[in-house]
């Protein structure tokens, strides 16, 4: 059995929040998610993640998603454009890799860029995280258009509206935030969600699962 699409993700968050994300765009589906642990293993270790995915699921699409301001920290890279050549390219060998061997080849392979980190896309539909039961909504005041440039720190952002003792790194918290979010909406204020929300809208013409 192949899957139309799988991820390869850099940590928790994304791995908890991203099946309620996708199946608000294109509705129940089975989508693997490998969880890399760490940017650093995605940048290094490129061809090692993919082939897990590949193995196991034989996905016609993959998407990998990288924090943007997580491999500046971790000095990796000197920008975003730089992250995103330095993964693609590292996929684009795989493939050249594989070619000629037995493995059942993705058609498509996406590197997804979170500007600033994955935190930011919560942050874009900020509407309805006013009506989080861990937001304290008198506390979102502002008006965006695009978080990515106008909320420089959304960890720092979304701590500061969170209601008394709520742990944001707790994993049933990171879904309940996830959850509340309407992709439709978070794409129009944050650019770099909108790219995942195309190339995961895509498979709305093609069957999830193919025997």
């Amino acid at each position: 059995m192949r899957v139309q699409l799988a991820l390869i993700v850099e940590g928790y968050c994304e791995y908890d929040a991203y099946p309620s994300i996708i199946n608000k765009i294109i509705g129940p589906c089975h989508c693997p998610i490998s969880n890399a642990k760490g940017i650093g293993n995605i940048i290094k270790n490129t061809g090692d993640e993919l082939l897990k995915l590949i193995k196991l699921y034989k996905p016609h699409k993959i998407i990998i998603t990288l924090d943007y301001r997580e491999a500046l920290r971790e000095k990796l890279v000197e920008n975003c454009v730089e992250l995103k050549e330095r993964v693609t390219e590292n996929c684009n060998q795989f493939l050249l890799n594989q070619q000629n061997g037995s493995l059942i080849l993705p058609d498509e392979i996406v590197v997804v860029i979170a500007d600033k980190t994955y935190e930011s896309w919560l942050c874009a539909d900020y509407e309805s995280l006013k009506n989080s039961e861990l937001i304290n909504e008198d506390l979102i005041t502002e008006i965006y258009s695009n978080v990515d440039i106008e909320i420089p720190n959304p960890n720092k952002w979304l701590t500061s509206v969170l209601k008394e003792n709520i742990d944001l790194k707790s994993k049933t918290n990171r879904k309940k935030l996830s959850s509340s979010i309407r992709p439709e909406i978070a794409k129009e204020n944050s650019r770099s969600f909108r790219k995942f929300y195309e190339e995961i809208n895509k498979l709305n013409i093609i069957p999830l699962i193919e025997v």
